[in-house]
């Protein structure tokens, strides 16, 4: 009975969540708070990290078990009270300087980047803006996360100030409750979190690499890869912590890094680099570990997972180097749109160009 339930996760697991059903025209231009970030930038002469704290006061939390039920918590976090600037401690970071935000215009539009160079406060970050200032462990394998629905209150504070200003005998919280709270892109922000630290934890000796070398390719590599997730979060609904994600993003992180793919990297990063070994505690443990697959069923995930990394280097090789933003959308969607199972399958290359064939007619 245990094995057939194994077996079931590993189906429920794979299926496609990237249905062409689901997809929506993308609008390459829409992320509302990008002006906002944009004009807050410009006038200010705070430090990068003073301004995330402006926008999301979680960031003066320091991260303790549960401080999400304190009422200084949800006093601040959730109804946009001010009183938290004068907590006993605060969130620290190590080397609060070297987070830098920009600006990054991408094929799905603009999006907030933040940078971090040190890797205890990438952590200290996610912990806050991910898991509600609870000391979640973050694996030393992720060093990047697309955050999507945070509440800037220093965007709805500008709203409110404007409101006031052409309502002044009106109530703020009814304008709140009926116009702003049902528009969310007039206040939740999506932004990209980056680390700069070696990508998928893989150090720069074991791809042959200098250590500055490396550095500037994981940055890169990991930049693309969650924007990728950005676009099909925008075009199918979905971005999401699977193996599927997974494959699409990185192979178009690597592409555009390198201009081609890297299947030895990509292995390395998924522990499978002397498969049909694996080596614990790499990437691939961020995917499913809470589906607990093992066994035989583990054995079959990760050949699986080799077959499809070999059949997306000859999907590569044949299309050679991304040409267009047209040519990386079909790339992107043909990935998308054909199952994990499909892609590792013996037709699997003959069913990935044919459906990349389809969009690129499509987009002509």
């Amino acid at each position: 009975m245990s094995v057939l339930r194994n077996i079931e996760k590993l189906e429920t697991y794979l299926q496609n969540k990237f249905s062409p059903e689901r997809v929506k025209t993308v609008d390459f231009e829409e992320n509302g708070c990008v002006e906002f970030w944009k004009y807050y930038l410009e006038k200010t002469d705070e430090s990068h990290f003073q301004i995330l704290k402006d926008f999301y006061p979680q960031l003066y939390f320091p991260i303790e078990t549960e401080i999400n039920t304190t009422e200084d918590y949800i006093h601040a976090v959730l109804k946009g009270k001010e009183t938290f600037k004068n907590l006993p401690s605060h969130l620290l970071l190590n080397h609060a300087e070297g987070l830098s935000i920009q600006l990054y215009k991408d094929i799905s539009g603009t999006i907030p980047v933040i940078s971090i160079n040190d890797s205890q406060d990438f952590v200290a970050i996610a912990q806050s803006l991910l898991y509600k200032n609870n000391p979640i462990p973050i694996p030393s394998s992720m060093g990047a996360f697309l955050a999507s629905g945070i509440n800037n209150w220093e965007r709805i504070r500008a709203l409110k100030k404007v409101w006031g200003e052409n309502h002044p005998s009106n109530s703020w919280n009814n304008e709140f409750s009926k116009n702003i709270l049902p528009n969310p892109e007039l206040y939740k922000d999506k932004i990209i979190v980056v680390s700069t630290k070696p990508y998928s934890n893989v150090q720069a000796a074991h791809l042959g690499l200098s250590e500055d070398e490396w550095k500037a390719y994981s940055y890169s590599i990991r930049l693309e890869h969650e924007c990728t997730h950005w676009y099909t979060l925008k075009r199918y609904g979905c971005a999401s912590n699977n193996l599927h994600d997974e494959l699409v993003a990185d192979y178009i992180g690597i592409a555009k890094t390198l201009g081609s793919y890297n299947k030895e990297w990509i292995l390395a990063f998924m522990g499978l680099e002397n498969y049909p070994q694996y080596r614990e505690g790499s990437r691939l443990e961020n995917y499913i570990d809470r589906i607990d697959i093992s066994g035989d069923s583990f054995q079959d995930l990760t050949a699986i997972i080799r077959n499809a990394i070999e059949t997306i280097a000859g999907f590569d090789e044949v299309l050679g180097s991304i040409k267009s933003v047209q040519d990386q959308i079909a790339r992107m969607e043909a990935l998308c749109e054909t199952g994990l199972i499909d892609i590792a399958s013996k037709r699997g290359g003959h069913m990935l160009m044919i459906k990349y064939n389809e969009k690129v007619a499509y987009s002509c």
